[in-house]
């Protein structure tokens, strides 16, 4: 299935992580990240790779850190240190390029249940005016804050859901430049993703596959 694959589907690459001990001391977490992303989907769909960085708690390993993930993944086009998660995120909506960017934490799995390509789920996203799809790391099921229905987008169903989750997914980033960024939670009191997500709740999003569709991502929890 494909919906159009041209350049126009192409979307920049954010990757968000922070500096600690142990994974910090190489780059095998965040490039067992990115070699999963591109078992499953490919790089022909990806324009620009960047990595933000959060430096806490161990500053002192932001150097030695940069050099391992370049080393890791030799295409980034640049690493860029950040104050905490939100604001690297709120960073990688104003630094990119593309319409339509994908946001993922440095621990990730993405497992063969994914079946179709980015070019084709940002297709899909532009059809139906998606702002945010994500991928889910459980069985699409209703849950707390969270209920499903099901849609159908050029053959391929997904599931609208009345929550945002920070689990890796696309967003449509001039919808972020122009509103939803503000509702990102800055004052680094949440703990990381929180403050990306907690003032999302209540707001239209999308996951990937129908209702009960086996988990698409598996979480590593800082696991090489």
């Amino acid at each position: 299935m494909s919906s159009d694959d041209t350049s126009q589907f192409c979307v920049d690459l954010n990757i968000f992580t922070n500096c600690t001990e142990g994974y910090s001391d190489s780059g095998e977490l965040i490039g067992g990240t990115f070699r999963s992303l591109v078992d499953i989907f490919g790089d022909q769909d990806i324009k620009n790779i960047r990595v933000f960085i959060d430096p806490q708690p161990c500053e002192d390993k932001l150097n030695s850190y940069i050099e391992h993930i370049l080393t890791e993944i030799p295409s980034v086009k640049g690493c860029f240190v950040a104050n905490g998660l939100a604001d690297g995120y709120i960073k990688s909506t104003q630094y990119c390029d593309t319409d339509y960017i994908f946001q993922v934490e440095h621990d990730w799995k993405f497992l063969p249940t994914i079946k179709h390509s980015l070019s084709f789920l940002v297709g899909c996203m532009k059809k139906q005016s998606m702002d945010h799809l994500r991928f889910n790391k459980r069985n699409n099921i209703h849950a707390v804050n969270e209920s499903l229905t099901e849609i159908q987008v050029d053959g391929c169903t997904f599931c609208k859901t009345t929550k945002r989750s920070n689990n890796p997914h696309i967003i449509n980033r001039k919808s972020y430049l122009n509103g939803w960024n503000e509702r990102i939670d800055l004052s680094n009191t949440p703990k990381r993703a929180d403050g990306i997500e907690n003032m999302m709740v209540g707001l239209t999003g999308y996951i990937y596959g129908e209702y009960n569709y086996p988990q698409q991502i598996e979480h590593t929890d800082g696991r090489t």
